[in-house]
């Protein structure tokens, strides 16, 4: 039986995502920006190094989340997939799923570039049920919090909090559309199988990955397409945009299920309200996944 609503974990993803922001500030930029690492064989082949910042956001967050008692298994950009020992004292009700992303942008940070800078945070039951789930952004301080209940909103350090919502647009042609273009690898090929949405659309920003589905949740964009996305890239934050009242699906409109797969990769749309998704489902049809993006 799960708490209702279940303010440990909501509390445990809050303190995950202010450690690893306040880990981020304290990250002199020249050894955050050194590799320290490469990721485990097979996993993430195509952006195989790990540098300084990744793990010390990774490490922050994962310490205060064992600071709050939770407990299972966590699947991550960077540590791969490895149990979380259940506290002798403490302990959140059940076990879970952490599905973090500990720091997204890290090809931005390495130039010293100051923006799209995230930490993503989602917990998941064993039944496949979101618990909580939250982001903060480095740049800005916003940070952002769902717990199944609804969406929680800080604008910066020291704001109260709001309840953001899902924008209302309902044509394409008044869209504002984000999908993950920044490598080349995604660039060309996204850009071309993709023109009989993005050439309709109002304006298209061309980032992904967390983030994108709390830019729908919070209003300022109105579709997120994610395109083979890793497992980390997507449940760590889907939830908030469930929570905010958006649609989310295949892009066949099948329903998107939680499976704990780290190498998985998702093919996902998110729009900000019903009408809107509709079209570009219609819009999407026959679009065929381009070879140039890695699998």
């Amino acid at each position: 039986m799960v708490d209702r609503p279940p303010r440990r974990f909501t509390a445990a993803v809050e303190a995950g995502l202010r450690a690893a922001a306040a880990a981020v500030r304290r990250t002199d930029p020249r050894r955050g920006q050194r590799v320290v690492a490469g990721r485990a064989e097979g996993y993430r082949p195509f952006d195989p190094e790990v540098i300084g910042v990744d793990t010390a956001a990774e490490g922050a967050a994962v310490a205060a989340l064992r600071r709050a008692g939770v407990h299972g298994t966590l699947l991550s950009e960077e540590a791969g997939e490895r149990p979380l020992p259940r506290p002798r004292t403490g302990a959140c009700p059940e076990a879970v799923y952490v599905v973090m992303d500990p720091f997204d942008g890290s090809m931005l940070y390495r130039r010293g570039i100051r923006a799209l800078w995230y930490t993503g945070i989602g917990l998941w039951g064993l039944d496949g049920a979101p618990r909580a789930a939250g982001l903060v952004d480095h740049i800005t301080g916003e940070l952002v919090l769902s717990d199944g209940n609804g969406v929680r909103r800080w604008s910066g350090p020291r704001t109260r909090p709001d309840r953001p919502r899902p924008a209302a647009t309902g044509e394409i042609e008044a869209a504002f559309v984000e999908a993950y273009m920044m490598k080349p690898a995604f660039l060309y090929p996204t850009a071309e199988a993709l023109r009989p949405l993005l050439g309709r659309a109002r304006f298209v920003l061309p980032n992904g990955g967390p983030s994108g589905f709390v830019d729908v949740a919070c209003g300022r964009v109105d579709v997120y397409l994610a395109w083979r996305e890793a497992l980390t890239e997507v449940f760590s934050t889907v939830a908030v945009a469930g929570a905010a009242g958006c649609v989310v699906s295949g892009w066949d409109g099948a329903p998107l299920v939680f499976r704990p797969d780290i190498h998985a990769l998702h093919t996902v749309v998110c729009s900000a309200n019903p009408r809107l998704h509709a079209k570009v489902l219609r819009a999407l049809e026959g679009v065929a996944p381009p070879g140039g993006i890695p699998a």
